[in-house]
């Protein structure tokens, strides 16, 4: 049995890892808010998990709910979103990391930027897993 996954990022090398766990990570737009009085941007989205590995029977794999939370984080800028979209879903591809923000890059190319001098940075897996057999894939570029 897997158990559930919960890691802290303080800079640049652990948000790296943290980006590629969340690689194709299915963001419901509804599950996403800043809470400016506590300088915290939080998500919630639908991981796919890699972790599994050859513990899954082939042609299945997992998915699991986590929760996301970025501390100190003193505003966010969205780029690139449709307004239509706004109620749907996102996929996201990728976390950045520049000189004051961090950029959550997703498919389609929005972005959603949070202002920060520095990484605080939470996952928590919040339920068990569940099978899928859709798996992310990229083509060669």
């Amino acid at each position: 049995m897997t158990r559930k996954l919960a890691l802290i990022a303080r800079d640049a090398e652990d948000l790296e890892v943290i980006s590629t766990i969340l690689q194709d990570a299915v963001v419901p737009v509804a599950e996403m808010t800043f809470v400016a009085a506590e300088n915290r941007f939080v998500l919630v989205a639908s991981r796919f998990s890699r972790e599994s590995g050859e513990e899954a029977p082939k042609g299945v794999f997992e998915r699991v709910s986590c929760a996301v939370r970025f501390d100190r984080v003193s505003a966010v800028k969205r780029q690139n979103l449709d307004p239509a979209r706004l109620s749907g879903v996102l996929s996201l591809l990728a976390i950045r990391r520049e000189a004051g923000y961090i950029d959550l890059v997703f498919s389609g190319g929005g972005t959603i930027r949070l202002i920060a001098d520095e990484i605080a940075c939470r996952i928590d897996d919040l339920d068990l897993r569940w099978p899928t057999r859709l798996k992310p894939d990229h083509p060669e570029s």
